[in-house]
């Protein structure tokens, strides 16, 4: 009986070890989630975690070698305009791993899942603005190691949808951001998704949240789920869930006042376009003023028709990415 406790008592003595020496879950912060896909560096924490429904973003194919006019913006050496649904993480990884370990998870784990990789630099070839490619996520006001950095833009292609990443990899060595713990020398993982194709259907209704942080992070939101007949500006039924959220988002901030801005693709003269939009804008500003008592001062309808285009027009797909209605805050 006693050689039977005992051995009991070591099973479980060595259980508590193995446990003690397993990885700790990953602390994420409330809300946050992986981009379905793409598996994160093992123990590693999300710390930042945003997503927007549209966006255009500049991929980058060649180094951070300049600054624009604002002096805030990089502008590579070679670049490409792509637009979708934007996903952001930024990562802690365990203290002690190294840049170099972590970026070289990322990188097979891309190649498996069929990514090509557009463009790849280490340390100092990423440019001497690398800092700014990632700057004021969350707040944050990081100093990057760039001798530590990595950093990769690549793509993948599957099912009629177009997925862009593009990762830095480096380790953390000076600054502050109220809510994320970090160490000198810690690895760092700033990873932006940005979805393209078939994925527009998911961008059709925008929540009155998701409208508010679209204006603080962009200071415009597109709306695909407001929809009108072929040259007309007559709402369709099925604006009704995508207007609820606009009034909402009117109701949740009443001292805001707003720019409606409608758009088309290049279908048709440049006249009859610009007018379309207009008054398109125009049915939208009526119908948040009729029916959802929304002040008719609060609201201006403007129309650019296909003078502001997010994607090319030369393909029914990317045409409807040009027909959009806007929010602008006035």
């Amino acid at each position: 009986m006693n050689s039977m406790i005992g051995t009991i008592g070591r099973i479980a003595a060595l259980a508590l070890a193995l446990a003690a020496a397993a990885p700790a879950a990953a602390a994420d912060i409330k809300g946050a989630k992986d981009y379905p896909g793409i598996k994160r560096f093992d123990g590693a924490s999300i710390v930042s975690y945003s997503t927007q429904r549209f966006v255009r973003y500049t991929l980058p194919l060649g180094p951070a070698d300049e600054l624009d006019a604002s002096g805030e913006k990089p502008v590579f050496t070679g670049s490409k305009e792509v637009s979708g649904a934007l996903t952001r993480l930024s990562y802690t990884a365990p203290a002690g791993v190294s840049s170099d370990d972590v970026f070289e998870n990322y990188q097979n784990e891309l190649a498996a899942k069929g990514y090509q990789v557009l463009f790849k630099a280490d340390g100092a070839e990423i440019g001497k603005n690398q800092g700014a490619i990632f700057a004021g996520i969350e707040t944050q006001l990081f100093e990057y190691s760039p001798e530590a950095a990595h950093f990769l833009t690549a793509e993948l292609i599957k099912d009629g949808a177009t997925i862009d990443i593009a990762l830095y990899v480096t380790e953390y060595e000076d600054g502050y951001a109220p809510h994320v713990e970090v160490e000198k020398g810690q690895t760092i993982v700033q990873l932006d998704v940005i979805e393209s194709g078939t994925l527009q259907d998911k961008m059709v209704t925008v929540s009155a949240a998701e409208i508010g942080k679209g204006l603080a992070a962009q200071g415009h939101i597109a709306l695909y789920g407001i929809t009108f007949d072929f040259a007309k500006s007559d709402l369709k039924p099925d604006s009704k869930p995508a207007l609820d959220q606009v009034a909402q988002f009117l109701k949740d901030d009443p001292s805001l006042k707003i720019h409606v801005v409608g758009h088309t693709d290049n279908v048709g003269g440049m006249e009859t376009n610009l007018t379309l939009s207009r008054a398109r804008a125009a049915a939208v500003v009526a119908a948040l003023v009729e029916q959802y008592g929304v002040s008719a001062s609060r609201l201006n309808p403007a129309g650019v028709g296909p003078l502001a285009p997010v994607a090319p027009n030369d393909s029914d797909e990317d045409r409807a990415k040009n027909r959009r209605v806007e929010l602008i805050p006035q």
